[in-house]
């Protein structure tokens, strides 16, 4: 069976073109980037984690992996669903809040070792905040209008996966009984986000 069909073929078919693609604004490229990480984990996960996964029991990889992609898709969805450049860009801005907290954080642990390494970051960026996962998926929909606050239990189960809690031991121990722990439809996951970044690279101009 061929994983690689659906719309992750289409946008493979435009990658090419799209990767190559670089706009004087930055919100833009951001998506260009994150079609760079998409084509190369989404990729792996079709071509090789999957049909590594029938043997080893499924979610072990591709979910750690899936987690990696999910929370930019849903902010390149949120930031161009913006109505104008203006509010884009605005979207734009919040997630480099979260990113400028985030970073300020690491900085700032006290633990840290070589923080010579890393760049001073500025300290106005200790008050920033961008959206959490959650709060981001209540507003959202896809460029086709489809709301996709619903992800937001893909998102959970995926980062479960990431942190190694799923392990049938665990809840075996926890609850004294098998536990039915959801496995998600990656290769459907995949080819919603292929088809949500079809789409995005469209409005750019591709």
């Amino acid at each position: 069976m061929n994983l690689l069909d659906g719309r992750f073929d289409a946008f493979k078919a435009l990658y090419p073109s799209a990767s190559q693609a670089t706009f004087p604004e930055d919100y833009k490229n951001f998506a260009i980037e994150e079609f760079r990480r998409f084509h190369s984990i989404g990729g792996t996960i079709l071509e090789s984690i999957l049909p590594l996964e029938q043997k080893v029991g499924e979610r072990l990889y591709s979910h750690i992996l899936l987690r990696s992609i999910f929370e930019n898709y849903f902010w390149l969805i949120y930031i161009f669903d913006g109505q104008n450049e203006i509010v884009c860009r605005d979207r734009f801005n919040e997630y480099m809040n979260g990113f400028k907290n985030e970073y300020y954080k690491l900085h700032n642990e006290a633990a840290l070792p070589h923080k010579d390494q890393l760049v001073l970051p500025d300290a106005a960026w200790r008050t920033l905040r961008a959206p959490d996962v959650r709060s981001l998926l209540t507003r959202l929909t896809t460029i086709r209008g489809e709301k996709l606050d619903y992800l937001y239990f893909v998102y959970r189960i995926t980062s479960f996966d990431t942190h190694g809690k799923t392990m049938k031991v665990l809840f075996n121990n926890a609850f004294k009984q098998d536990c039915n722990f959801p496995v998600m439809k990656v290769k459907e996951a995949i080819n919603l986000i292929a088809d949500s970044y079809v789409a995005l690279w469209g409005s750019l101009g591709g």
